[in-house]
């Protein structure tokens, strides 16, 4: 009952986000929109690579325009980080219910192994929904990101993960670019078919058995170490606060060499 409990509470927060972001103020002058999620997403950095030991969290606040890229968020996150300090980092593409701007469970699990979380927003862009999802935009996001990352001295560029969550999670099963150490497919059946990372890439995909939005799960067969397509036979849609994903992410790092 609990666990039901949860899931409601949950899902009903998503909506209300979704319904209070669905139109976001006008962007300053120059600046394009997938730099727009990029700036207004939500960051954090692990204690273990920061100056005072302790985990930084950051996000603007959503109508705040001015504040937004003076200082842009990664100027301040490297005023907090040790000379020549490096963390790997988890890209992360959100669902149609957008980001919380709060610590909960994956935040917390990956920076408990020492990873930066990195979480653009699709909901910057003016006027985004889920009734205008397109799939390019979500493409410009992801990549717009990646090469922003890619900029970062505290970084470790050799291990980056992408992960995405739901709408999100297709983006990341049609994303065929060499780069990211591994890919992470949450609450997405991959469009029905067989995710398109790169042949070397390790791949896990997690769905719940009783999801109410999609149907079936990844086709996953490349023989990748720690790449298996998972379904959790009671969950629903909303599989992140199940333990069953948070163990089968681990061990998927922990087989791909990503601990």
């Amino acid at each position: 009952m609990k666990r039901i409990t949860v899931q409601l509470v949950t899902l009903a927060l998503l909506l209300v986000y979704q319904i209070g972001q669905a139109h976001h103020a006008p962007l300053p002058e120059g600046m394009n929109e997938a730099e727009a999620t990029w700036l207004w997403g939500y960051h954090t950095v692990p204690a273990s690579i920061t100056r005072d030991n302790k985990a930084y969290w950051y996000g603007y606040a959503h109508i705040d325009v001015k504040k937004i890229n003076n200082p842009r968020w990664t100027e301040v996150a490297s005023a907090q980080i040790k000379p020549g300090a490096k963390a790997p980092a988890v890209l992360v593409l959100h669902g149609c219910g957008g980001i919380f701007r709060s610590p909960i469970a994956y935040r917390v699990f990956f920076m408990e192994r020492g990873y930066a979380v990195i979480e653009p927003d699709s909901f910057a862009r003016p006027g985004h929904s889920c009734n205008s999802y397109s799939l390019n935009k979500r493409t410009e996001e992801l990549d717009y990101a990646y090469k922003t990352i890619r900029e970062l001295p505290w970084v470790d560029q050799d291990r980056i993960v992408l992960m995405g969550i739901s709408q999100g999670g297709l983006a990341v099963a049609l994303w065929s670019k060499p780069g990211f150490a591994a890919h992470i497919i949450l609450a997405n059946n991959c469009d029905g078919g067989r995710p398109y990372a790169p042949a070397g890439t390790p791949v896990l995909a997690v769905v719940g058995g009783r999801d109410e939005v999609i149907k079936g799960s990844c086709k996953i067969t490349r023989e990748v170490e720690g790449s298996r397509s998972i379904v959790i036979p009671e969950a629903p849609h909303a599989i992140l606060d199940y333990a069953e994903t948070e163990r089968a992410i681990g061990e998927f790092l922990s087989m791909s060499g990503l601990p």
